[in-house]
């Protein structure tokens, strides 16, 4: 391994020298971040995992990606509990492999160094990675704990740009009530069209959920259901068309750069359909109907026969409407 860690932090392809990084502008903003989740995270280190709420900093329990995965963002030990998770994680994917294990020997995340002092771990991890003590605590433990922060910022930040939530809903205590304002109009307007986004995108979901149960019942049912999502998938389509026609590519107001159609695609897999199906089904959807007024228009658009039958063999592994049943009944 060597001296060359005084001078150098590399992995992956990749040296980092903290002598030749900008810092102005954006670059010295995210370096201030880092320092100060490198400070936390040194903290954390202390007493090791699990992680205790009374040592979590702020700037670790506001990542993103924290209260992503917290049971309850609001409170605290919801997040810190979600913040031991994912530094549990970020370990067992640590950017440098050669100090995977002494790294997590580090932190108290292998049985054999679970509970230890921070000197009994330190000297576990050391041993592991080859380095005597003193060099360990001084040149490679500095930058483990750079590198953690560095995984858990951009965790983050990855996670922002994949992710994308609901409006959040709250118990009402009475009617809705606009003020006569033409901005309030204008919000209701965005929020009316954000929900139908949303909404069709979970009718969705639960209808491809309905399929991949009774295809794996082997039940009857399973053409049936398949057209359904069909036309569900095709509201879905209408509905990121509405939001991107009046609002752009990207979602309003949101910690997230994720457009109509990448929401729409978080209901989960369906079949892929070319750019002229895609817009067929966007023509024919139309919210106010049902799928019966659905399913007679597309019986008469150009190539609808093939549409279908190459949704359905996809969805249920099954071009036709023929069933021979061997499972469960519906």
């Amino acid at each position: 391994m060597g001296i060359f860690w005084a001078y150098d932090w590399a992995f992956s392809g990749q040296v980092w020298d903290a002598e030749v990084m900008p810092r102005s502008g954006t670059a010295a903003a995210n370096a201030t971040t880092a320092d100060v989740l490198a400070e936390e995270v040194k903290v954390l280190l202390r007493v090791g995992l699990p992680v205790r709420l009374e040592r979590c900093g702020p700037n670790l329990l506001g990542l993103q990606g924290v209260k992503a995965r917290s049971s309850n963002p609001d409170v605290p030990g919801s997040r810190a509990r979600a913040l031991d998770g994912l530094l549990r994680e970020q370990l067992d994917r640590l950017e440098n492999g050669e100090l995977a294990e002494a790294a997590r020997l580090l932190f108290g995340a292998q049985v054999s160094t679970s509970g230890a002092t921070l000197t009994a771990r330190r000297v576990m991890a050391a041993a592991a990675s080859g380095y005597e003590v003193h060099h360990f605590r001084k040149r490679i433990e500095p930058r483990l704990l750079e590198l953690l922060a560095w995984q858990l910022r951009r965790d983050s930040e990855a996670f922002t740009t994949r992710h994308a939530e609901p409006p959040e809903l709250h118990a009402a205590s009475g009617r809705l009530v606009l003020p006569a304002d033409v901005f309030a109009w204008e919000a209701a307007e965005h929020q009316h069209a954000l929900a139908s986004l949303w909404g069709a995108v979970y009718l969705l979901r639960a209808q491809l959920l309905t399929v991949a149960r009774l295809a794996s019942m082997d039940a009857t049912g399973q053409d049936l259901a398949a057209a359904v999502a069909l036309w569900r998938h095709a509201l879905v389509l209408r509905a990121a068309h509405a939001y991107r026609s009046a609002y752009g590519a990207v979602l309003l107001h949101a910690a997230t750069k994720l457009g109509p159609e990448e929401i729409a695609a978080s209901a989960g897999w369906t079949p892929p359909l070319t750019a002229a199906q895609e817009l067929l089904l966007t023509e024919l959807a139309d919210p106010e109907e049902g799928r019966d007024a659905f399913a007679a228009r597309l019986a008469f658009a150009e190539g609808s026969t093939e549409l279908v039958a190459a949704w359905r063999q996809a969805l249920i592994g099954r071009q036709d409407g023929s069933h021979k049943k061997q499972g469960h009944h519906a």
